[in-house]
C-alpha cells in the first residue's frame, strides 16, 4: 500500500473523542494536524489504520470516522484527501458514503456538509488545499490522459474555477481574498470569487502569501555549507527580495513559513530523534519572527511518535 507522508506534529498523550461531532474546543484552541495511525504487521513493517484524528493545541484528539482515508484502492495519499487550513481553525475532508465535502470546524467541533462540491471521480487526487476561514478548497488531481488539473471550488456558492493548463494553486492570502498560483516559470496572483488575475510575474516562487497580497515569505534550509537558516521574502509587484537568517535549536530545520491577517510571520522548524527498534520521534516548533531584530519567539511545541503514519499540517 502506498502511504504518502505529510507534515505534522503530535502531541505526546491526550483523550480521544469518540466522533466528529463533539464538545467545541476553547476559544483559543487551533488544530495542529490531522493524522491516521500506522499500526505494525507481522513482518514488523506499518500500514495504515483507524480513523482520521483532528490534534487540538487544547490537547483534545477527535475521530473523523466518516471521512474518506484513499485516493484509490489500497493508495493512501494523505494530503490528497484532507486539508487543515492555514490559520487551523477548519478541517476539509469528503464523507466516504457519498463523496460530499465536508468543513470541520474547530470552533464549535461540527462538521457542515458542502452538497455543491463533492469528490472529483475524473481525477486521482493528488493534493486538496483550503482556504483560511474555509472559503475556497483546491482540488489537484491527474486526469486519464494524464494531464494535471486543478480546479478551485467555492464552498459558499459551488461554483469552480480551474486554472490554466499547467498552473497549480500554492497559497492564499490570510483573508482568503487572493491566491497565489503558477508554474515553473511564472507567478500569477488572482482575486479569489471572480478570479481575476492582479498581477503575473516571470517568475517561479512558492511560498506563503502574506496579507497585503503581493509578498510571498518561504524557508531556506542550511545545506551544510555557505547557506544558513534563512525566511526569504519577495514582493511580486516590486520584484524586491530581502533574506532574514534565523538562528534554530541543535538538530532543528526551518520547514515552512506562514502568515496570519495581522502581518507576523511564524515559521515551523523540525528536528528528529531517531529511537531504539526502528521508533523515532519528530519534534515541531512554531515560531514568531521578528524581522527587524531577527529573533524567533517560540510558540508551541508538539512531538509526532511512529504510530502516527500519514498526516498534514496546518500550513
Amino acid at each position: 500500500m502506498l502511504f504518502r507522508v505529510i507534515l505534522a506534529g503530535v502531541m505526546g498523550a491526550a483523550a480521544v473523542a469518540a466522533g466528529p461531532q463533539v464538545e467545541a474546543a476553547s476559544d483559543t484552541s487551533v488544530v495542529r494536524y490531522v493524522g491516521m495511525g500506522a499500526c505494525r504487521q507481522d513482518d514488523g513493517g506499518r500500514r495504515p489504520c483507524g480513523p482520521w484524528k483532528v490534534w487540538l493545541s487544547d490537547g483534545r484528539v477527535v475521530a473523523l470516522p466518516e471521512a474518506r482515508r484513499t485516493v484509490a484502492a489500497g493508495e493512501y495519499v494523505a494530503q490528497g484527501v484532507v486539508d487543515v487550513s492555514p490559520d487551523g481553525t477548519q478541517v476539509a475532508y469528503f464523507r466516504e458514503r457519498d463523496g460530499v465535502l465536508m468543513i470541520w470546524q474547530a470552533a464549535t467541533g461540527r462538521a457542515r456538509p458542502i452538497p455543491k462540491v463533492r469528490w472529483p471521480d475524473d481525477l486521482r487526487m493528488d493534493a486538496l488545499t483550503l482556504s483560511p476561514q474555509g472559503r475556497f478548497v483546491s482540488m489537484r488531481g491527474v486526469l486519464v490522459s494524464e494531464r494535471e488539473v486543478d480546479r478551485i471550488a467555492d464552498t459558499v456558492t459551488g461554483k469552480v474555477f480551474t486554472l490554466p493548463k499547467g498552473y497549480q494553486s500554492w497559497s492564499f492570502g490570510p483573508d482568503g481574498k487572493r491566491m497565489l498560483a503558477g508554474n515553473n516559470r511564472t507567478a500569477v496572483l488572482y482575486s479569489t470569487g471572480k478570479w481575476s488575475v492582479k498581477l503575473r510575474r516571470s517568475v517561479y516562487l512558492r511560498g506563503a502569501l502574506g496579507p497585503d497580497g503581493v509578498t510571498v515569505a518561504g524557508t531556506r534550509r542550511n545545506d551544510g555549507g555557505s547557506l544558513s537558516n534563512a525566511v526569504q521574502f519577495r514582493n511580486l509587484a516590486t520584484g524586491k527580495k530581502s533574506t532574514v537568517p534565523i538562528r534554530l535549536g541543535k538538530g532543528e530545520f526551518p520547514l515552512a513559513a506562514r502568515w496570519d491577517k495581522a502581518g507576523h510571520v511564524d515559521v515551523l522548524a523540525r528536528s528528529d530523534r531517531q529511537l531504539g527498534g526502528g521508533e523515532y520521534r519528530r519534534t515541531h516548533t512554531w515560531y514568531r519572527l521578528n524581522r527587524t531584530t531577527r529573533k524567533l519567539q517560540r510558540l508551541d511545541s508538539f512531538v509526532i511518535p511512529s504510530s502516527i503514519g500519514g498526516y498534514v499540517l496546518a500550513l
